[in-house]
């Protein structure tokens, strides 16, 4: 039964992961170029997004740096040419290089400038608009309840995003456990399978020889006539069966 290549799944995976990386950076992008966007909360949730996709991406890789070292350990198993494991190589350094690079963009000073650009521009915007009248205190108030409310909104989305990473990495580690398992599964299994064939070859071998031997005492049975050979062949008969016997079980 030939089962499927793994690498091939998961590198399906990781292409449509990576894809959808590709989208976001665009959208994060765009918003960070915007001066009355980069400071929003849709630039964040964007980035915020990005940096799930990215990760998730990269554990994908390791997975698949695994299996290429298992091959390269084992060659005559898999039975891969060096250009298939140069090509499988490839693709993943490619693929780190693209992750690497939206990351670094993501944690850029550039990038933060324009984002505290961005909030200041606007609080300055707001501030100018507002008029000196009785109202000015009631207004301050309000901004101070919305910036609380955005720093505490900011706040528990960094929780959220902290927690699905620990989910994520549970989730990973259970992954490989079991992958391990299945290993040591398999190899039991191996090894189960050879002492069976060791043991029916050995059956065998017992088998052939008592049945040369029952041949030969029944020749010797038909010669002799006299009953008190016949006892002595019946004695010695039963003693090659029992040598037999506890060859078989040793």
């Amino acid at each position: 039964m030939s089962l499927e290549d793994p690498f091939f799944s998961v590198k399906k995976d990781v292409q449509q992961s990576l894809k959808n990386a590709q989208g976001l950076y665009s959208r994060w992008q765009g918003l960070l170029d915007d001066s009355t966007k980069a400071g929003g909360q849709e630039c964040e949730w964007a980035a915020n997004e990005l940096r799930n996709v990215l990760k998730s991406i990269e554990w994908d890789l390791e997975d698949l740096t695994e299996t290429i070292n298992i091959v390269e350990s084992n060659r005559a198993k898999f039975r891969l040419s060096e250009q298939e494991i140069e090509q499988r190589k490839a693709f993943i350094h490619g693929t780190r290089d693209d992750v690497k690079q939206m990351k670094e963009h993501l944690s850029s000073i550039q990038a933060k400038s324009k984002v505290e650009q961005a909030s200041r521009k606007t609080l300055l915007g707001s501030s100018q608009k507002k008029t000196k009248d009785r109202y000015t205190r009631l207004d301050n108030a309000m901004e101070a309840d919305n910036e609380q409310f955005i720093e505490s909104h900011q706040a528990q989305q960094q929780l959220e995003v902290e927690r699905q990473d620990e989910q994520l990495e549970m989730v990973g580690n259970s992954v490989k456990v079991l992958r391990n398992m299945g290993e040591q599964i398999g190899d039991e299994l191996d090894t189960q399978n050879q002492m069976l064939d060791e043991f029916g070859d050995e059956i065998d071998n017992t088998q052939s020889k008592l049945d040369s031997t029952l041949l030969r005492m029944e020749k010797v049975l038909r010669l002799a006539g006299d009953k008190k050979q016949m006892c002595v062949i019946f004695l010695l008969l039963i003693a090659v069966v029992v040598v037999v016997l506890l060859f078989a079980l040793t």
